[in-house]
């Protein structure tokens, strides 16, 4: 270490010290993990950091010599009972569907292909039994087809919610059309008799609407059309924007309450966290694994709520809220997706905070375009200005006035703990992965531009701190820079300096960065083209799921 890093002050211990010390408001706010409440935000805001779409399932000792034990006991022997039950409910279904015209399709089972519905149910529910799910508990009174011919379910949060549709005697749901294709379980979903819906049919939204009017019209000769309403799979912290399709019909819904209560959720199914395989081993692995349904009273709705569909389903959702007592965020299905876009090719934790930022922004209604104006604007801001900005300056640069009560959500995910200020380029690169989804190499060559003030071509040890701190990531690259760091050095890079003077190029970091093990998550990926392709492929079946 040279002598005038001691002098400075600004060995490698002291470069971590100051980010540690002068910008510790910020480690408060970006240390904390989406998802725990309370250490992102001063005391003096209420911005809920639920983030529906993540799951991390923690194993304890305990639980994993559990798991590896039933792995090789349990759930080989569960596998194989699942695939009989599969084979006899999938034989039934088959039975019942034999000789069915495309006009029979139109109309509800009736004679002996009805008669055969219980033995398909029974499988069916014989197929969760053996899988763990040894009974169901059940509160409240369905109500009949004629009182509600839809049964809007939530929270989803896996297809292990195939369950409460077995349970409820394989009624009707709405199906994507390649739903039917599907080995097996296709055969299933065509003997729910499902309301279909194509992708590619631009007309089949309105086609979906008036094939439930259709059968809420015949008074309880159709089986019930269970829908799930948030469109997709959470972890059930809270109940996300419902889509339209239950309540466009303006018929009266029973809302459908699913809970699992086992200690170690193994259900959850949802954007990040354990894949399909897993789920469904871990889940096999449990001694067993609860669902409780509630079903709440009828919602008929009212003119005003037949006429406005988003009120009918805050209304709805506001009920079922509380009857599982969580609290409701308007993040929807798109927050998901934009989040993902992101991890998908950046294994950051500032992803996550798309899922916040996209709603925000989308309620807004700030189009694609104009996101993509305004973030070229704002780069040259933080660029050329001093980095924190008031609630009025932040206003300023969004065009937007200072009463909005979006601009002021906004602006409190950012705010600096204790203080009446946001650091504008956190804002700005959150931006850039809304209206550009990146790849590691090129989102960090717009960090490191955002960060270098006044366009020096490199970042001074400061500012490498608070564009790492932003990101989530650990300060040890400043600390090898610094410790390396002895006058002068050659090189495209590190061109000078010691201490407060260390100056940095993105290339000199990241050659840096890749030394360290904490790093991986950045450095240790494929971004070759074909892995893109295999990335894009993947993110698309996963999607095409989840929908």
């Amino acid at each position: 270490m040279s002598n005038s890093q001691k002098s400075n002050g600004y060995s490698s211990v002291g470069v971590v010290a100051r980010a540690r010390g002068l910008l510790a408001h910020d480690a408060v706010t970006e240390g904390a993990a989406v998802g725990h409440p309370g250490n992102r935000d001063s005391p003096k805001k209420e911005f809920p950091t639920l983030n529906p779409f993540i799951h991390n399932l923690q194993l304890t000792t305990l639980q994993k010599a559990q798991i590896a034990v039933m792995t090789v006991t349990v759930f080989p022997i569960r596998l194989v009972l699942i695939g009989i039950c599969l084979l006899f409910a999938w034989f039934f279904a088959c039975l019942s569907l034999i000789g069915r015209s495309k006009e029979d399709e139109m109309k509800p089972m009736t004679g002996w292909r009805r008669s055969v519905r219980p033995l398909a149910v029974f499988f069916s529910r014989a197929l969760f039994f053996v899988a763990g799910f040894h009974w169901v508990s059940v509160k409240g009174k369905r109500a009949t087809s004629a009182e509600a011919p839809i049964l809007a379910a939530a929270p989803h949060s896996s297809y292990m919610d195939a369950l409460p549709v077995t349970y409820l005697g394989l009624t009707s749901v709405v199906a994507k059309t390649e739903a039917e294709s599907v080995p097996f379980f296709g055969t299933l979903t065509k003997f729910t008799q499902p309301v279909l819906v194509s992708r590619e049919d631009s007309s089949s939204r309105q086609s979906t609407i008036r094939e439930i009017q259709r059968r809420a019209a015949a008074r309880g000769e159709w089986p019930q059309i269970i829908i799930f309403t948030e469109g997709t799979c959470t972890n059930r912290s809270c109940l996300i924007n419902f889509k339209p399709g239950a309540f466009i019909p303006g018929v009266p819904v029973q809302p459908v309450c699913l809970k699992y209560s086992n200690r170690l959720d193994t259900i959850t199914w949802t954007w990040k966290g354990p894949k399909a395989f897993n789920i469904l081993w871990l889940t096999l692995c449990q001694f067993h694994s609860s669902l409780e349904i509630e079903f709440l009273p009828v919602y008929v709705p009212g003119e005003e709520e037949k006429q406005d569909v988003k009120l009918f389903g805050r209304n709805v959702r506001a009920q079922m809220a509380r009857a599982l007592g969580v609290p409701t965020t308007e993040n929807s299905f798109e927050d998901g997706q934009a989040m993902m876009n992101a991890a998908e090719n950046l294994n950051l934790p500032i992803a996550e905070d798309l899922v916040h930022i996209n709603r925000i922004v989308r309620q807004f209604g700030i189009a694609a375009n104009v996101l993509k104006e305004q973030l070229s604007g704002l780069c040259t801001a933080a660029q050329s200005s001093a980095p924190s900005v008031t609630l009025h300056e932040f206003a300023a640069h969004l065009k937007s006035p200072p009463t909005s009560s979006h601009l002021k959500e906004l602006f409190m995910f950012y705010q600096k703990a204790g203080e009446n200020v946001v650091d504008l380029r956190k804002y700005v690169i959150v931006l850039y992965l809304l209206s550009l989804p990146p790849f590691v190499d090129e989102f960090l060559q717009f960090c490191f531009k955002v960060y270098d003030r006044n366009q020096k071509g490199f970042l001074v040890a400061a500012e490498l701190c608070d564009l790492l701190m932003a990101l989530g990531l650990p300060l040890s690259a400043v600390d090898l820079l610094a410790t390396s760091s002895n006058g002068p050095t050659t090189g495209d890079g590190l061109i000078s300096g010691d201490g407060p003077t260390l100056k940095i190029s993105y290339e000199i970091f990241k050659a840096t960065a890749k030394k360290l093990q904490e790093y991986d998550r950045l450095f240790g990926v494929d971004h070759s083209a074909d892995k893109r392709r295999k990335n894009k492929t993947a993110f698309d079946a996963e999607k095409a799921k989840r929908e």
